[in-house]
This record gives C-alpha cells, structure tokens and sequence, in this order.
C-alpha cells in the first residue's frame, strides 16, 4: 500500500489535510488500494461526496473513531471527514462552515455602536414613560401590574431577541436565501411568536394575580379574602393581548432588518438584537398601558373581557398546528417551550422585587427598563454571535477545540481567552456599557428635570457611582453566564439561539432588578432620605 503525499504548495486556493485514519476511505469507496491524491482531483469519484471546490480545513466535530487520536496545532493532521451516524457516509464541510468569523474587533464596535444606543435611547423613552404612568389610576389600583412589566418587557428577550438570533444564525449559515425558504421561515416565526406570547401573557397574568393575592394575605392586607373578578380580567385580556400585538410588530420588524442587514453585508447578529431592543420596552409599554387603561375604564362590561380572553385562547393551537407542520419552527415548538416559561417564571420575580421597591422608592421606575434592557441587549449579541461560532466551528453535540477544559477557564476565556474567537467582541461590549450607561443617566435626569419631576438625590455624585457601578456589574456577570450557559447547551445537544436569550435576558432583568433596589436601599441607609417616596 503507497503512503498518501500531498503537496503543501501545489495549491494556495485549497486547504489539502491528511486523514490518518486510512480505513474510512477503504471501507467508503470499497477499494483497499490506494493512490497518490492529485489535489485537483475527486478523492471519492465513485460516491460523488467531494468535489474539487470543497475547500477543506480542520474541523473540531471528530468522529467516534478519531477521538483518542491527539492533534496539536498541527491543521494538516486534523481530522476532516466526520461519519454520519445515520449512513456511514464521509460528509465534507465546506471552510466557510467550520471557519470562525474573521471580523476585526473596531468591525464589530461600529456595528454594534449605533444599534446599541438607539436601543438604549429607546429604553429611556420606555423608563421616563414608565416613570410617567405609574401614577395613572390603572397603576394605583391594579398593583399586581408591576409584576407583570418585568415579564412582558422580558418577552422582547424571551421571543423577539431569541427570534433574531435563530433567524440572523440560519440567514449566516445561507438556510434562508430565496423567496420561498424566507416566506415559510417568516410566516412559521410569526406563528411560533403569537403562540408564545399568548401563552405567556396569559401564564403572566394569572401568575401575577395570585402572587399578589397570596402576598396580601400573608401580610393580612386583604380583608376580603378574595380576588377582584374585574380588575383579575382586566389584567389577563390585556395582558394576552399586549403581548400578541407587541409580539407582532417586533417580530416582523425583526426578520426585515435582519434579512436586509445580510443584502448589505452587514452582520445580522451585530444588528439585529440592539434595535429589538430599541423599540421593544417602549412598544410593549405603550400598548400596556393604553390598551388595559381602557379595559380598566369598560370593566363594567366584563363579556368584552371575557371575548377577548376567549378569542386568543382559541387561536393558540391554531398558530401551534402551523408551526408544527414548518419546518423552520418546528424543533423550537418542541423544545422551546421550557426556556420560555422558566425565564417568565424568574422575570415574574423580578417584578415582585420592583412592585415591592417601588412603593419605597419611586424613582426606581424610570431607571428600571434601562439598566435590565442594557445588560439584556449586550448578552444577547455575545450570546448570538457565540452561537453562530459554535455553529460555524463544531456540530451541535460536539465539543469546539476552542471550548474550556476546565470550569474556572470559562472565567477567564471570557474576557482574554485567545482561544474564545469572541472574547474580543466581550470586552468591547462590557467597556460600551460605561459610556452607555452614563449618558442614559444623563439623558433620564434632564428629561425629569424637563418634566419638573427631578429628585435631586439622584443627582448626588454618590448616587452616580453606586448606580454605574450595579450596572456594570450586572453586564459583566451577564456575559461571564452567557459564556459558560452557551457551551453547555450546545454540548447537551441543545440550539443555544433557542435556549440561551430567555434565561440571560430573564437573569438580567432579575438582577438588575434587584441591584437597583439595593442601591436605592443602600443610599436610603446611609442618609439619603429623599431617595424614599414622601
């Protein structure tokens, strides 16, 4: 048998590798004689499985028979054709697939850059809106709302921002190209969306109201022991339909810009998730609060309530049985349903913790959608752009060469890893949320100062710094979670694009939440009295 010689300078335009496991060619192509490759050649002529395009380059996915087989640096000697479990069948990937992205670090700061504080701009809006209204009557009488805003703001991460990921990660890896493959993917996320926004509307609300039944008891606030009937259908029907509306517009809001950012070659996972963000907790508030205002206002009609409830609850198998039967959505239907709930589930909490601080301490509400929507937009663009690396890089299943050994290397590969092709992008996006974070600040206290609802003790230089400091704390343990949160699931087989954004995003909210309040609280301690509500 002659030994395999490959000219390494034969050819610049095609990476030429060694197999060392010689028995896959003799039991694929039936021949136990082997030949000198020519590279321009077909190696497997008679199964047509490589042509001469193919660019061939390593790839982490081993096969089970090359598992125990040691690889350096060395790229030629790095195994290039998987197995196919399914038919035994050489399968050769294509360079752009297994290739990381080659984006230079300043490409992806000035893509993120303008996305980023548009987003943020629109968090502003969504804070001094919130600010705005929790004085309205809705408000005042329906405590249990403010329960609810963490989990339908968290929609914008649970679905929109989850949306943007899986449709920017399918367009890069060219599933999503021609007029047909972009109708059914758009049409079967559109039902996928309704779908889960319905149902977590209505799990939210129901949720919210016994939360805040049980925590009036508890406390013996409730002398009458049972719920409020109309203010309980107020808050569901336009719960459900917030979210169904809010669901719509950003989600075909998002596949537009994500299929028109890849026509100008510009990249949908630096792009997409910022201006979801951007719109995502003013829309949703907006909608909130007019829509159950004027619910609250027809109470005394409560078959209009009842209608409504009826009429989206009848929809959801109807978007189910579409989305089934899509080929797009279809494994998300299936498995995506536990990330959504559970990250509605900790968002709720979130809630509590601010309907609970708010009543102390007012001025909570305008900074509340900022510093949960900035630590959520960031994550979910390293969370996308991780994910598309992994796609890119190794099959869902398989461990990436890239990935951590060790649990404290997720730590430190985060931020300075040569090994994490991201962790440049990481350390752009936690430096982006100092400046970010400060002119947000600076943005809501002149709006406040403009609307004559200004408390100066959130001007205090101490305030300042306490503020900036949770926020940037926030972000950094976000994308230390996402780091580690991302190669587990795509080591337990486990889309991170469906699975990833809901936890982080709902995370965010909670921890941002609640390091809010702690900085409130703290100050209040250590003598600012005029942080608490007169």
């Amino acid at each position: 048998m002659s030994d395999i010689k490959v000219n390494q300078n034969e050819t610049k335009s095609e990476s030429i590798a060694i197999v060392p496991t010689l028995n896959i060619i003799s039991e694929t192509c039936g021949t136990p004689d082997f030949k000198p490759v020519d590279s321009s050649a077909c190696l497997l002529s008679e199964v047509n499985l490589l042509k001469p395009s193919d660019a061939l380059t390593k790839t982490s996915s081993q096969s089970s028979l090359d598992s125990n087989i040691k690889y350096d640096e060395n790229v030629d000697m790095m195994p290039l054709m998987p197995i196919d479990p399914n038919n035994g069948e050489i399968r050769m990937l294509a360079e752009s697939v297994h290739k990381p992205s080659d984006e230079h670090w300043y490409t992806v700061a000035l893509q993120v850059l303008f996305p980023f504080f548009m987003a943020g701009f629109g968090m502003v809006g969504a804070g001094v809106f919130l600010d705005k209204v929790t004085h309205w009557p809705l408000y005042v009488n329906i405590k249990a709302i403010f329960t609810l805003i963490p989990a339908l703001l968290g929609l914008k991460g649970n679905l929109e921002m989850t949306l943007a990921s899986r449709f920017s990660t399918q367009v890069n890896l060219g599933k999503i190209k021609d007029k047909p493959t972009i109708l059914s993917a758009v049409l079967g996320n559109f039902a996928l969306t309704q779908a889960q926004a319905i149902v977590v509307g209505f799990l939210a609300s129901v949720g919210a109201i016994l939360l805040k039944y049980f925590t009036e008891k508890m406390q013996n606030i409730s002398n009458t022991g049972e719920i409020d009937l109309a203010n309980s259908l107020v808050l569901i029907a336009g719960c459900m339909s917030t979210a169904s509306f809010a669901s719509l517009i950003l989600a075909g809001l998002m596949m537009f810009i994500i299929i028109l950012s890849k026509r100008i070659n510009i990249n949908p996972d630096n792009v997409a998730t910022p201006i979801a963000a951007s719109l995502g907790d003013l829309v949703t508030l907006v909608i909130l609060s007019y829509l159950c205002s004027f619910l609250f206002e027809i109470k005394s009609q409560l078959w209009i309530h009842s209608v409504v409830i009826v009429v989206f609850l009848i929809l959801i198998p109807i978007f189910i049985y579409y989305s089934y039967n899509n080929e797009f959505v279809k494994d998300v239907l299936k498995n995506g349903w536990t990330p959504i709930l559970l990250a509605m589930i900790i968002s709720s909490t979130g809630g509590f913790i601010m309907g609970y601080a708010i009543s102390y301490f007012d001025d909570i509400a305008a900074f509340q959608p900022v510093i949960n929507g900035v630590g959520g937009n960031l994550v979910a663009i390293y969370a996308s752009r991780l994910s598309t690396a992994l796609h890119r890089t190794s099959e869902q299943g398989s461990v990436p060469f890239w990935a951590p050994k060790k649990w404290f290397q997720y730590l430190l590969h985060t931020f300075s890893g040569k090994a994490n092709p991201e962790s440049k992008t990481a350390v752009i996006l936690a430096v982006m949320a100092v400046p970010g974070h400060l002119l947000f600040y600076f943005v809501i206290t002149r709006v406040k100062i403009y609307n004559n609802t200004m408390n100066l003790a959130t001007m205090t230089p101490s305030f300042i710094v306490f503020y900036t400091s949770v926020a940037i704390l926030q972000v950094v343990l976000l994308l230390l979670i996402c780091y580690w949160l991302v190669h587990l699931t795509w080591r337990k087989n486990m889309n991170p694009d469906n699975v990833c954004i809901p936890y982080l995003t709902a995370i965010g909210d909670l921890l941002g939440t609640a390091f809010l309040a702690i900085c409130f609280y703290a100050l209040y301690l250590a003598g600012e009295e005029r942080l608490k509500t007169s």
